[in-house]
């Protein structure tokens, strides 16, 4: 059981920790699930973008501020 913040402070929001990452196995489905995030209105820390190693990714903020990385490959 844990009885306090994980990130004390606001360090989450000052380094743009990460709470958790997800990878997806297609190009096609990266895109379907950006496509149906960004139709739910959610919020994004950092919307579909290439990666400099190939991979595409974004990062969504849940109810609770935490930053959520999905990644799958570019092509």
């Amino acid at each position: 059981m844990v009885c306090e913040p994980v990130f004390v402070g606001d360090i989450r929001e000052r380094e743009s920790l990460l709470s958790a990452s997800m990878t997806v196995e297609s190009a096609e489905e990266i895109h379907r699930l950006f496509d149906q995030y960004k139709s739910a209105g959610v919020d994004f820390n950092q919307t579909l973008k290439k990666e400099p190693w190939g991979a595409r990714t974004f990062i969504v903020r849940d109810p609770d501020g935490n930053l959520l990385l999905f990644a799958g490959p570019a092509a």
